[in-house]
């Protein structure tokens, strides 16, 4: 019996650590390191201003937008749902702009690096 509980708990323990995110404003400038073909969302809310949405202003070789970009109301807010899939090895800045194309209130950065040997810095 022991034997079978330890089992199951070490298996969800890896399920979890396999889930990546959803990341929210409390990530904003966060490294994070994912394998190729894994799939991650960003959820962001913004106080309803239609005017205004979020929008992705980088160029990304890494990470691809898969599906449309969901809004939904949140309470008083509105909450922008991405969702993103890793391409191949390699590192991206994945950056996000609230906007109505003129004005920026608001932005988001995620370092999205794709691999198993992770960042590789010289000293």
């Amino acid at each position: 019996m022991f034997k079978r509980s330890a089992i199951l708990f070490i298996s969800i323990c890896l399920v979890a650590i396999g889930c990546a995110g959803p990341y929210s404003e409390q990530d904003n400038g966060s490294i994070i390191e994912l394998s190729e073909d894994d799939v991650f969302t960003i959820n962001l809310k913004e106080q309803g201003l239609p005017q205004y949405a979020w929008h992705i202003n980088s160029i990304n070789n890494h990470v691809e937008l898969k599906g449309p970009i969901i809004m939904g109301p949140s309470g008083t807010t509105t909450e922008f749902t991405f969702n993103f899939k890793t391409l191949g090895t390699g590192e991206d800045k994945l950056t996000l702009f609230y906007t109505n194309g003129k004005d920026t209130r608001n932005s988001f950065e995620l370092t999205v690096i794709v691999g198993t040997m992770g960042r590789i810095e010289s000293y």
